[in-house]
């Protein structure tokens, strides 16, 4: 019998998933029928979704005041951008001319690096690798103030719960074209995300809020909510994920975030896409396959744009 799924589908109170198609067997038993599956990662596509529209965060900016940087998509990014090559100790070369970078091309190109006198050489890098040589970067400081709020997206990556046995991690990932940081260590492109655990039954367990390069887990009862979605506070220029507005210790002593009330309030369930998995993206996220920099190339790492989502060890863990 089909109960678990039932059972499982039936504590969803959102819009329809689509018709469950059933079908009788040679004893009169019900079987399941194949669940649609697209990126492989063995969740019913239709139920992923459902999780993702119930949970998806009211993200909390801090005041335009304060904070100038604001989120964008993916999209939006890519029209106004180029992808470079960093040759250290070389000239840079332009992999992709400006605003020629797609979600189709980002993870198909291949440059060759340099060697003696500044040469090619025959090693050659694909950007569907992890290799940071490969960048984007705007052409001038004003892609850093980000899209107009209507064009802001969050990206959805699901999978099965290492923490929750039988359960599953519903990630919410954004996208920032700049990070104002504390102390300098500032960068462009930004990716930001929160986890949202449930149980077997898709019943909220608790939530991991990334700052930085750690964060917190969260019991229902530490958050605020609207309804279904619980409420993330984004810091001051870093974009650290909190849950209350306030003052939070970093790891850099001496330097703290920031959250606040009084600015935008970003209702991300009026616009989110699931990505799917690197290996098989969805909905038309061929980002997802792009191992290079979303910024940049600074002095340090930490001052260089990040790789994106699929390529951060939060990908597969938080």
């Amino acid at each position: 019998m089909r109960t678990g799924r039932l059972l499982l589908l039936s504590t969803l109170t959102l819009a329809s998933c689509g018709p469950l198609v059933e079908e009788e067997a040679a004893l009169g038993e019900r079987t399941d029928a194949l669940i649609t599956d697209v990126d492989l990662d063995g969740i019913d596509d239709a139920f992923e979704d459902q999780l993702a529209a119930k949970f998806a965060p009211e993200v909390r900016l801090a005041p335009s005041t304060i904070d100038w940087a604001r989120p964008a998509n993916v999209d939006w990014y890519l029209a106004r951008v180029h992808m470079r090559f960093d040759h250290s100790g070389c000239p840079d070369c332009q992999v992709l001319a400006l605003a020629t970078p797609t979600q189709s091309n980002l993870s198909t190109q291949s440059h060759a690096t340099k060697g003696t006198f500044c040469g090619h050489t025959s090693t050659v890098y694909s950007s569907n690798t992890s290799r940071k040589e490969f960048f984007l970067q705007p052409p001038d400081d004003t892609v850093h103030n980000g899209a107009p709020s209507t064009a802001w997206k969050v990206y959805v990556h699901s999978k099965k719960s290492a923490l929750v046995a039988g359960g599953y991690d519903i990630q919410y990932w954004f996208f920032y074209p700049y990070n104002d940081s504390y102390a300098s260590v500032n960068h462009e492109a930004d990716w930001e995300h929160i986890t949202v655990t449930t149980d077997s039954a898709g019943n909220f367990q608790s939530a991991w809020y990334a700052a930085h390069s750690g964060g917190n887990r969260y019991t229902a009862s530490q958050l605020k909510w609207n309804g279904t979605h619980p409420i993330v506070y984004s810091a001051d220029g870093s974009h650290a994920s909190y849950p209350t507005a306030g003052t939070y210790p970093t790891e850099v002593s001496g330097f703290d975030d920031h959250s606040y009330e009084g600015g935008p309030v970003w209702q991300t369930w009026t616009n989110w896409v699931n990505v799917g998995e690197k290996g098989a993206p969805r909905n038309g996220q061929n980002f997802i396959k792009y191992g290079g920099r979303w910024g940049e190339v600074g002095e340090l790492d930490a001052t260089s744009g990040p790789q994106g989502p699929s390529f951060q060890g939060a990908w597969n863990s938080y």
